[in-house]
Order: structure tokens, then C-alpha cells, then sequence
């Protein structure tokens, strides 16, 4: 493969690091926690899809909400355990031995953010469906709507921002 000649090294997490992969899993913990301890009063029909407005447009099962959880939490830990082996990531230069830590480290720590967007984006499309279910309305309130279109935008141009600005603080 293209990146059998890069250099395998371990990476020594900082803590901010270490905080981003614990706050990944920590959210997703409490929204699972929210969910178990409101299962028993949903409704046995529980809204599982939202259009642009935040309008409900499909319903499910409440078991579907299992669904979501296990589907935030396989996620994440897919790109936690992904960020284990950052040679075979794709960039934008060729990797050396005089390059390979500082971009490993700009593109595991890139990685990081990313799984803290989703595991918002995750906890907080399952805390709506809760609020939805439980409180009877018909759409999630207009501050998730934008907080979810908000956190969409940051995880489409927020790591591209932020590799840029990072190269460009460091010249690599």
C-alpha cells in the first residue's frame, strides 16, 4: 500500500488530547443515560426523522432508539480506534521521518474534534427525540434546530479551517 513506507510511530497524547477522546465517550454516555432513564414514558411510537425545519417526518419504534445510541457510540469509537494508526491516513504532502510526528499529531488531534462534533450531533438528536416524544410536539425546539445545523456546518468546514491554520502556524 501507499503508505507501507511511512513511519510508524507512537504518539504521546497531550492532555488535551486525552480530554477530547474522554469527552467524546462522556457524551455519549450521558445522552445513553437520559435515554435509559426516560424509556419507560416514550410512546411507542417515537419521532426517528426531522426535515431542515426540524419537523418530524418519520416515525419509528421506540426500540429505534437503541438504534441511534449504538450507531453514535460505534462511530466514535471507529475514529478513537482509527487515530491509532495515522500513517495510513491520507495527506496532502508526502510523509517523512522529519514530518511524520508533527502531522500525525495535527491529523489524530483533527480527528479528535471531529468525533467530539458527532458525539453532539448524536446526544443531542437523541435528547430531542426524548423531548419530542415525551412533551408531544410536533418538531425540536428552534435552538437544537440551529445547533444541530450549526454543529453540521463546523464538522464540514472546521477541520478544513483548522489544517489550514495549523500549517500555516507551523510551515510544515
Amino acid at each position: 500500500m501507499f503508505y507501507e513506507n511511512r513511519p510508524k510511530i507512537t504518539l504521546e497524547k497531550s492532555t488535551l488530547d486525552i480530554f477530547l477522546d474522554v469527552f467524546s465517550f462522556g457524551i455519549l454516555l450521558l445522552a445513553l443515560l437520559y435515554t435509559i432513564l426516560n424509556y419507560s414514558q416514550l410512546p411507542e411510537q417515537v419521532p426517528m426523522h426531522f426535515n431542515h425545519s426540524g419537523k418530524i417526518t418519520r416515525y419509528g419504534d421506540k426500540s429505534s432508539i437503541w438504534f441511534l445510541n449504538l450507531i453514535g457510540f460505534a462511530t466514535v469509537f471507529g475514529l478513537f480506534y482509527l487515530n491509532k494508526f495515522p500513517h495510513i491516513f491520507n495527506y496532502a504532502q508526502k510523509i517523512t521521518t522529519e514530518n511524520a510526528k508533527k502531522l500525525y499529531v495535527e491529523a489524530t488531534r483533527l480527528i479528535r474534534f471531529l468525533n467530539v462534533s458527532i458525539a453532539l450531533l448524536f446526544a443531542i438528536i437523541s435528547f430531542e427525540i426524548v423531548q419530542v416524544s415525551l412533551h408531544k410536539t410536533e418538531s425540536i425546539s428552534r435552538f437544537s434546530n440551529y445547533l444541530l445545523m450549526g454543529i453540521v456546518i463546523l464538522m464540514t468546514i472546521g477541520p478544513l479551517i483548522y489544517v489550514v491554520l495549523s500549517l500555516i502556524k507551523k510551515k510544515i
